[in-house]
Protein backbone atom coordinates (compact mmCIF):
# COMPACT_ATOMS: atom_id res chain seq x y z
CA UNK A 1 0.00 0.00 0.00
CA UNK A 2 1.57 3.50 -1.10
CA UNK A 3 1.25 6.65 0.98
CA UNK A 4 -1.51 7.47 -0.90
CA UNK A 5 -3.39 4.76 -0.73
CA UNK A 6 -3.06 4.89 2.80
CA UNK A 7 -4.21 8.62 3.03
CA UNK A 8 -7.49 7.71 1.49
CA UNK A 9 -8.16 5.09 4.25
CA UNK A 10 -7.35 7.64 7.18
CA UNK A 11 -10.44 8.94 8.73
CA UNK A 12 -8.17 11.98 9.01
CA UNK A 13 -5.53 12.34 5.88
CA UNK A 14 -3.89 15.08 7.62
CA UNK A 15 -2.60 12.68 9.78
CA UNK A 16 -1.05 10.48 7.65
CA UNK A 17 2.02 12.58 7.53
CA UNK A 18 3.03 11.78 11.17
CA UNK A 19 1.93 8.68 10.66
CA UNK A 20 4.66 8.36 8.03
CA UNK A 21 7.41 10.61 9.98
CA UNK A 22 6.79 8.46 13.46
CA UNK A 23 6.67 5.03 12.02
CA UNK A 24 10.62 4.34 11.53
CA UNK A 25 10.68 4.81 15.22
CA UNK A 26 8.33 2.77 16.53
CA UNK A 27 10.32 -0.36 16.72
CA UNK A 28 12.87 1.83 18.90
CA UNK A 29 9.77 3.15 21.30
CA UNK A 30 8.54 -0.56 21.56
CA UNK A 31 12.10 -1.77 22.54
CA UNK A 32 13.19 1.21 24.81
CA UNK A 33 9.60 0.65 26.47
CA UNK A 34 10.02 -3.14 27.39
CA UNK A 35 13.69 -2.60 27.89
CA UNK A 36 12.91 0.60 30.38
CA UNK A 37 10.34 -1.40 32.70
CA UNK A 38 12.68 -4.48 32.88
CA UNK A 39 15.41 -2.47 34.61
CA UNK A 40 13.37 -0.94 37.85
CA UNK A 41 12.12 -4.48 37.98
CA UNK A 42 16.13 -6.43 38.22
CA UNK A 43 17.82 -3.25 40.44
CA UNK A 44 16.03 -4.04 43.60
CA UNK A 45 17.03 -8.19 43.20
CA UNK A 46 21.04 -6.99 42.37
CA UNK A 47 21.49 -4.02 45.00
CA UNK A 48 18.67 -4.24 47.42
CA UNK A 49 16.66 -6.98 49.56
CA UNK A 50 14.55 -7.82 46.50
CA UNK A 51 16.39 -11.10 45.70
CA UNK A 52 15.57 -12.87 48.95
CA UNK A 53 11.92 -12.48 48.15
CA UNK A 54 12.41 -14.15 44.65
CA UNK A 55 14.35 -16.87 45.69
CA UNK A 56 11.11 -18.30 47.90
CA UNK A 57 10.14 -19.32 44.17
CA UNK A 58 12.61 -20.68 43.36
CA UNK A 59 12.24 -22.91 46.30
CA UNK A 60 8.73 -23.50 45.98
CA UNK A 61 9.57 -25.18 42.60
CA UNK A 62 12.80 -27.54 44.58
CA UNK A 63 15.33 -25.78 42.84
CA UNK A 64 18.97 -25.87 44.47
CA UNK A 65 20.70 -22.11 45.26
CA UNK A 66 17.31 -19.98 45.09
CA UNK A 67 19.41 -16.98 46.45
CA UNK A 68 22.13 -17.49 42.93
CA UNK A 69 18.67 -18.19 40.43
CA UNK A 70 17.08 -14.75 42.18
CA UNK A 71 20.10 -12.72 41.55
CA UNK A 72 20.46 -14.23 37.96
CA UNK A 73 16.85 -13.48 37.49
CA UNK A 74 18.05 -10.09 38.74
CA UNK A 75 20.65 -9.57 36.24
CA UNK A 76 18.20 -10.99 33.37
CA UNK A 77 16.19 -8.03 34.30
CA UNK A 78 18.47 -4.99 35.26
CA UNK A 79 21.07 -6.12 32.43
CA UNK A 80 18.93 -7.64 30.02
CA UNK A 81 16.96 -4.26 30.39
CA UNK A 82 19.49 -2.27 29.30
CA UNK A 83 20.45 -4.31 26.42
CA UNK A 84 17.31 -4.55 25.00
CA UNK A 85 16.72 -0.95 25.12
CA UNK A 86 19.96 -0.40 23.28
CA UNK A 87 18.99 -2.76 21.01
CA UNK A 88 22.40 -4.81 21.76
CA UNK A 89 22.45 -8.51 21.43
CA UNK A 90 18.54 -8.20 20.79
CA UNK A 91 17.55 -11.71 20.00
CA UNK A 92 19.55 -13.41 22.68
CA UNK A 93 18.71 -11.09 25.22
CA UNK A 94 14.94 -10.82 24.26
CA UNK A 95 14.85 -15.03 24.50
CA UNK A 96 16.39 -15.32 27.74
CA UNK A 97 13.78 -12.25 29.04
CA UNK A 98 11.16 -14.45 27.06
CA UNK A 99 11.99 -17.75 28.78
CA UNK A 100 11.86 -15.74 32.10
CA UNK A 101 8.40 -13.89 31.48
CA UNK A 102 6.80 -17.16 29.99
CA UNK A 103 7.88 -19.51 33.07
CA UNK A 104 6.81 -16.24 35.89
CA UNK A 105 3.65 -16.44 34.35
CA UNK A 106 2.94 -20.43 34.06
CA UNK A 107 4.82 -21.44 36.60
CA UNK A 108 4.18 -18.40 39.37
CA UNK A 109 1.41 -16.26 38.60
CA UNK A 110 -1.00 -18.89 36.76
CA UNK A 111 -4.11 -18.95 36.93
CA UNK A 112 -4.66 -15.39 38.00
CA UNK A 113 -5.61 -12.95 35.26
CA UNK A 114 -5.33 -9.02 36.39
CA UNK A 115 -3.05 -7.01 37.76
CA UNK A 116 -4.90 -6.08 40.58
CA UNK A 117 -5.21 -9.70 41.60
CA UNK A 118 -0.94 -10.35 40.88
CA UNK A 119 -2.04 -11.81 37.34
CA UNK A 120 -0.01 -13.02 34.66
CA UNK A 121 -0.93 -10.58 32.00
CA UNK A 122 1.67 -8.18 32.45
CA UNK A 123 4.61 -10.89 32.41
CA UNK A 124 2.31 -12.73 29.67
CA UNK A 125 3.15 -9.55 27.51
CA UNK A 126 6.58 -9.02 27.78
CA UNK A 127 7.00 -12.24 26.94
CA UNK A 128 5.01 -12.50 23.83
CA UNK A 129 7.07 -8.98 22.77
CA UNK A 130 10.29 -10.04 23.46
CA UNK A 131 9.78 -13.26 21.08
CA UNK A 132 8.73 -10.86 18.36
CA UNK A 133 11.77 -9.20 19.32
CA UNK A 134 14.07 -12.87 19.04
CA UNK A 135 12.10 -13.07 15.51
CA UNK A 136 12.44 -9.99 14.44
CA UNK A 137 15.93 -8.53 15.92
CA UNK A 138 16.46 -5.13 17.48
CA UNK A 139 15.75 -3.29 14.26
CA UNK A 140 17.38 0.22 12.72
CA UNK A 141 17.58 2.14 15.34
CA UNK A 142 19.72 -0.54 17.51
CA UNK A 143 23.18 -1.33 18.02
CA UNK A 144 22.79 -4.79 16.55
CA UNK A 145 23.23 -2.61 13.31
CA UNK A 146 26.38 -1.47 14.01
CA UNK A 147 27.74 -4.66 14.60
CA UNK A 148 29.13 -6.96 11.20
CA UNK A 149 26.98 -10.01 12.25
CA UNK A 150 23.69 -10.75 14.06
CA UNK A 151 22.16 -13.35 15.90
Amino acid sequence: MNHSDQDSRLLFPQLGNIYSFCAPYTWLLLRLTIGLLLIPHGFPKIFGEDAIGTSRNFIKFGWENPIEWAYFIGYVEFIGGIMLAAGFLTRLTALVISIEMFVISFAILYPNWGWTKRGMEYALLLAIISLIFVIRGGGKYSIDRLLPKEI
